[in-house]
């Protein structure tokens, strides 16, 4: 058996494989910081956008949060157009201190968001926005040195969290009143509600302590992951949910491996923690994750990254367990796992979810292409596989282009799809919710939050985004099409035989958004405006297809304009 062969050197491979990675890398600089950029952030979106043009080759996207040591390497001392923000260095002032050490601020973000008619929340870490007033601040302090980073970066929010229409499927109690659990059709810990009251969050944000030797750095750490190529919807490992308390090791820029190619990897382990509106049978038990994310970029092509993601949650038994952490070099085949681990009530309860990637960047024409395959589970064998790949499986696809246009700096198409619905396979095998499984019931969550896509399972979306650039300016527009667990549609919509089943009731939003963003010395504002047309919202007559057809049927929409303010302030 594969387990049975790794367990017992695991440990002795690692200390090797750590040593020979640290001694053998190339020394990058006297002075290398190591806290990092949370995605999203204008200084993530800066590496991006000179990644694409080719203008950085130390790193790739598809495993952030980036390192500050990379983007102060690649943007301190830019040529080229001075005057534009996306092309400088942003990151603020720091002070010298005895000993080689380095204090720095971090960029203050106070912003709002206002969600008029429903929730409406996407890729925001810690902060979950209600209807309501949203209002949130990060920002924090730093000391760093050759060898040692300590960084202090939360995450404050306030959240109104307002009353509004209540969908149907909405779990209740007996009594009638609303169980803020989850939707109908899902058991896992993604509350579609906190609460009725407005609540505040304090979380430890992009928070760490890391030691760092040239490009390997180890520690412990709060920060939310977001692995892969995906802009938006990156499937396994996102930055939807607030980041949990987790130790790691991994390489901060691509790792160059003579005669073969560069790699990069990060492996961490830790505690997700659950809501408070978790009330399964196996609420209060302790949740132990253990995930990889490793790529490749061949040497003759470097250009083009590879990648494998996989992620294990168990619950914990009796405390810590090292087996636990050697759990990722198990078998991928279901049959090899189950002779290692001897009979169900015997096994463990755990589950695993598993990705495959791939980016290939274009920069002489300022392009990439990238997708994702998802699966929720393992396959029995390699059979298996072959027959029903997409058994509890998703993917993406994704194309970005940068362009010269006569009176801009550059014109940013992107187009992404993404889709985490079940396929026809379900007719004739079960397949889970996504990111939900029979034994791990709280999912692939934390805090109630989903840690992969943030269109949530059973969803599938279509995107275009453009973006102007031009000196301190940027200008954005999105449209968006999005189906909001169809897997709910379909097992709660049947039909008789002969009949045509509720086909035009589908849960559907389209997104609407336009944004502008100004600097001006220190001082970046953002503008953003979201309007959302919900199709069918509340799906209160799903279902019910009695002398209704596709001409008669009770329209139930529903619009939500959400207009977010935020100002960065780099001291």
């Amino acid at each position: 058996m594969i387990s049975s062969i790794f367990r017992p050197f695991t440990r002795t491979v690692l200390l090797f494989a750590a040593i020979w990675l640290i001694m053998s890398a190339p020394k990058l600089t006297e002075l290398s910081y190591a806290q990092s950029i949370p995605a999203g952030s204008v200084e993530d979106e800066q590496l991006r956008l000179r990644i694409l043009t080719g203008e950085i080759k130390s790193v790739t996207t598809v495993n952030r949060p980036f390192s500050r040591y990379t983007y102060e390497k690649e943007l301190q001392g830019v040529p080229g157009n001075e005057y534009a923000w996306w092309n400088r260095d942003l990151s603020g002032q720091t002070f010298e201190l005895p000993f080689g050490f380095r204090a720095g601020v971090h960029p203050s973000l106070l912003q709002t968001t206002t969600n008029t008619r429903f929730p409406l929340s996407e890729n925001n870490a810690a902060a979950w926005y209600g209807k309501g007033h949203n209002v949130e601040f990060t920002g924090g302090l730093y000391l760093t040195s050759r060898f040692l980073t300590i960084d202090f970066h939360p995450h404050l929010v306030y959240q109104q969290n307002r009353d509004y229409l209540i969908p149907r499927n909405l779990r209740r109690t007996s009594s009638g009143d609303p169980r803020y659990t989850s939707l109908v059709g899902t058991r896992m810990d993604a509350p579609y509600r906190f609460g009725n009251e407005p609540f505040s969050t304090l979380d430890l944000g992009h928070s760490s302590i890391r030691l760092h030797y040239r490009s390997v750095e180890a520690g412990v750490s709060n920060d939310p992951q977001t692995w892969g190529p995906a802009r938006h919807y990156p499937l396994t490992m996102s930055h939807n949910a607030p980041g949990f308390r987790h130790a790691f090791i991994g390489t901060r820029e691509r790792f160059r491996i003579p005669k073969f190619g560069d790699i990069q990897f990060r492996w961490m382990v830790g505690y997700p923690q659950e809501s408070d509106y978790y009330d399964h049978s196996n609420s209060g038990r302790t949740r132990f994750t253990n995930a990889l994310n490793l790529s490749y970029s061949p040497g003759f092509l470097r250009n083009l990254t590879i990648g494998l993601i996989r992620v294990y949650h168990m619950y914990e038994e009796d405390g810590f367990d090292w087996n636990n952490v050697t759990v990722m070099f198990d078998p991928f085949e279901q049959r090899e796992l189950r002779d290692a681990q001897g009979r169900r009530e015997e096994r463990q309860q755990r589950n695993q979810t598993a990705s495959v990637y791939f980016e290939w960047l274009l920069p002489e024409a300022s392009a990439r292409i990238y997708g994702e395959f998802y699966r929720g589970d393992h396959s029995w064998d390699l059979r298996d596989f072959i027959n029903q790949p997409h058994h509890n499986g998703g993917w993406s696809l994704g194309f970005e282009k940068g362009m010269n246009i006569s009176g801009l700096d550059m014109l940013l198409i992107n187009t992404e799809i993404a889709t985490l619905t079940m396929s026809q396979l379900q007719q004739v095998r079960h397949q889970a919710y996504f990111y939900g499984h029979s034994e791990i019931t709280h999912g692939h969550t934390n805090r109630g939050q989903i840690l992969g896509a943030a269109i949530g399972p059973g969803s599938n979306t279509q995107l275009l985004a453009i973006d102007a650039y031009r000196s301190n300016w940027k200008w954005g527009l999105l449209v968006q099409r999005l189906i909001e667990n169809d897997n709910y549609h379909f097992r709660t919509t049947t039909r008789g035989p002969g009949q045509f089943g509720d086909y035009f009731r589908h849960r559907a939003n389209l997104n609407l958004g336009g944004e502008v963003q100004y600097r001006t010395g220190p001082v970046m504002l953002h503008y953003r405006v979201l309007w959302t047309k919900a199709y069918n919202y509340g799906r209160f007559d799903a279902g019910n297809v009695s002398g209704i057809t596709i001409s008669n049927y009770e329209r139930n929409d529903l619009t939500n304009l959400q207009v977010q303010f935020g100002v960065r302030y780099a001291f």
